[in-house]
């Protein structure tokens, strides 16, 4: 025990039991005996007061105020009426009196002191049990600390460490004490150094905490990825401490990062390769389905062909054997010309679906159109199946071909009346729309009018629905159609600039829309009369006839020497430039579009009319290809090959009508 410790083991904090406290003074009284033996010297007075005050401070310090108080009390009575006066030569009141007061200021003095020294010994355990708590705790911490797989640390503001834990030793491979004062800098890879130094500064110049990622070197030499986390630390003061951090090893997870980037490089050089296959895969099922297409195409043409050559080369033949019979000859010719003239419309069908046919387009209300239109529908349609024509798009304008978009809407009308039952629907409506990039195959973004026509049939799947633009393709039984109904649909759409998609449910019926451009405004245009003369064909014609087909240029001479013209022939632009440039009357040219030598009809018009200004032209062709765009731009009509005798005499008297009189 410390000399300062030992009054407060005198000291009990608690009171002692009766027993303990008369003990202890009565103990007290007679050391106090003792000392007045020793002490009889002096004068009865001052014997009292060094012989009773040490006892009753004892008293009270051990026993409390309470125990003082009675002993006081005890001694003042006994020393008043003993059989032996304590003070006997001076006055017993005076002594009484000053020995009680002296003994209480004794006892109020002891007491004090008592509740000192209590005071004191409860501050003195409450200091020790904190100790042992703040003791416990840095145990407890330093436990928790080494036990964990991570780095720890605590730092001062300037860096140095103030405490590290076992991983920490672990991985620098020091003392405890050397790692305190250890540069922990000097472990940093060279090439984060600079970017540590920079995150380092940008986080002091912040306020913020430090978190970052750099390679420190290992106790073995090899360097490692630690991810570190310090937080700031501050004073009760509220002064920046310094920082108390983690770190934990990411090598593993950069690793794994490293190797994601490689198999996702990999994987992507692999995808890439998979869709340049799959992209070559398509390309070669697209060319094996034109191929197929182009053998059922041309298969059905040869197919309808025969039968419309079959019906003309024995109608010719019959003619040829009966030459005399007139009522067979008539007949025979109309059903070579009705023959001829279904070859035309195949042709026709044709040419919409490869997109070359010459269309020959107008600024047009297709409303207007429609209902002009209704008509005719309802009697294809028949009673059987009820139609509704909505139009609803009044004023909306798009620049067709009024007579081939008829022909699609037919085409649509009888396709959705052959897979309709009796009773039930179809509905024939337009609207106005915007499509975006890609929403209808490749038709371009922007306003279109959309042609839809809606039936209540048997519908398709979609395999079928996928091929009903295919030529010669058809759900109908044979005989019942010739599979190009919805092909010239899909080619008429496509030629005027917008497209054709069909959408079809199984039970549910089918939905064919066609897109056309809508026009910003409708242009008034003159339409030249076409009609033939009903007598006569006009004054005789001089004719420069170009075509490079032997038989179709003998049979167009044929024509124009009927219609009472002279010919001049030549199969090709370069003999019709040699006529031209010799002298003589020319009153118009007809030439065919593709001729061989390099120069087609549109070129050796502006050719003939630079040498002869002001000539008529008349173009003519039956499959016009790249040089329709050429033609459509040229200040010359088209004549569509196949064509009669008085559209040929309408066409050269429309034009002379508009020409000097000779050239």
């Amino acid at each position: 025990m410390t000399p300062s410790q030992w009054p407060l083991r005198f000291v009990p904090r608690r009171s002692p039991p009766l027993w303990r406290a008369v003990l202890i003074t009565v103990a007290a009284f007679a050391g106090a005996m003792l000392i007045r033996g020793l002490l009889l010297g002096l004068d009865q007075a001052a014997g009292v007061s060094a012989t009773y005050f040490p006892a009753f401070i004892i008293a009270t310090l051990y026993a409390g105020q309470r125990v003082g108080w009675g002993a006081l009390i005890l001694v003042m009575v006994t020393g008043y009426f003993g059989p032996t006066a304590v003070i006997s030569n001076v006055s017993r009141n005076a002594v009484l009196i000053q020995f009680g007061l002296s003994g209480a200021a004794t006892v109020l003095v002891a007491g004090a002191l008592r509740e000192a020294l209590l005071r004191l010994g409860e501050s003195k355990a409450a200091e020790a049990e904190v100790q042992a708590s703040l003791i416990a705790t840095e145990q407890r911490f330093r436990t928790l600390a080494d036990s964990a797989p991570v780095l720890m640390w605590v730092s001062r503001v300037d860096g140095t460490r103030e405490f590290v834990n076992r991983a920490y030793l672990d991985f620098l491979g020091l003392d405890y004490e050397t790692a305190l004062g250890f540069n922990w800098r000097a472990l940093i890879h060279p090439g984060d150094l600079e970017r540590m130094s920079a995150l380092e500064a940008a986080s002091i110049a912040s306020g913020g905490d430090f978190v970052w990622e750099a390679r420190y070197r290992r106790a073995n030499g090899e360097y490692s990825w630690v991810r570190s986390v310090s937080q700031r630390r501050f004073l009760p003061s509220g002064e920046l401490a310094g920082y108390i951090g983690v770190g934990y090893d990411i090598s593993d997870a950069k690793q794994a990062q490293a190797d994601l980037t490689r198999i996702n490089d990999l994987l992507a050089e692999r995808v890439q390769a998979a869709l340049a296959e799959r992209d070559e895969a398509e390309a070669a099922l697209r060319r094996a389905q034109k191929l197929e297409a182009v053998g059922q195409l041309t298969g059905g043409v040869a197919h309808d062909f025969n039968n419309l050559l079959t019906v003309i080369i024995g109608a010719l033949d019959l003619m040829q054997r009966h030459p005399t019979d007139e009522a067979r000859r008539e007949r025979m010719i109309e059903a070579a010309q009705g023959a001829a003239r279904r070859g035309e419309r195949l042709t026709q069908q044709l040419l919409a679906f490869s997109r070359r046919q010459a269309l020959k387009p107008e600024l047009v209300r297709v409303d207007e159109v429609l209902v002009e239109s209704e008509p005719l529908l309802r009697r294809a349609v028949g009673e059987a199946v009820a139609l509704t024509v909505a139009p609803g798009a009044p004023g909306s304008i798009s620049s067709i071909d009024p007579s081939q978009f008829e022909a699609a809407v037919m085409n649509l009308v009888v396709n959705a009346r052959d897979a309709t039952p009796a009773g039930g629907g179809i509905r024939v409506e337009t609207h106005t729309c915007v499509l975006q990039a890609g929403e209808a195959e490749d038709a371009p973004a922007g306003d279109y009018l959309c042609v839809a026509v809606h039936d209540t049939g048997e519908g398709m799947d979609a395999d079928t629905a996928s091929r009903v633009f295919e030529p010669f393709f058809t759900t109908k039984e044979p005989g019942r159609g010739t599979g190009l109904g919805l092909s010239q649909v899909y080619g008429f759409a496509r030629q005027s600039g917008g497209a054709a998609v069909v959408e079809s449910t199984p039970g549910k019926g089918s939905t064919v829309r066609v897109y056309l451009p809508l026009a910003e405004a409708l242009a008034e245009r003159a339409q030249a009369s076409l009609e033939a003369q009903s007598a006569g064909h006009g004054p005789t014609r001089r004719i420069l006839l170009v075509e490079d087909d032997v038989s179709v240029g003998e049979m167009v001479e044929a024509m124009l020497s009927d219609l009472g013209h002279e010919v001049l022939r030549a199969e090709a632009a370069a003999p019709a430039l040699t006529i031209l440039e010799a002298p003589g009357r020319i009153d118009l040219m007809l030439t065919d579009l593709i001729m061989p030598g390099g120069m087609n009809g549109v070129e050796l018009a502006h050719a003939a009319v630079a040498l002869r200004p002001g000539l008529p032209v008349v173009l003519t062709s039956g499959y016009t290809g790249e040089t329709l765009g050429a033609a459509a731009q040229a200040p010359w009509p088209l004549l569509a090959k196949p064509y009669p005798a008085e559209a040929l005499a309408a066409v050269i008297e429309a034009v002379m009508g508009r020409a000097p009189e000779t050239v």
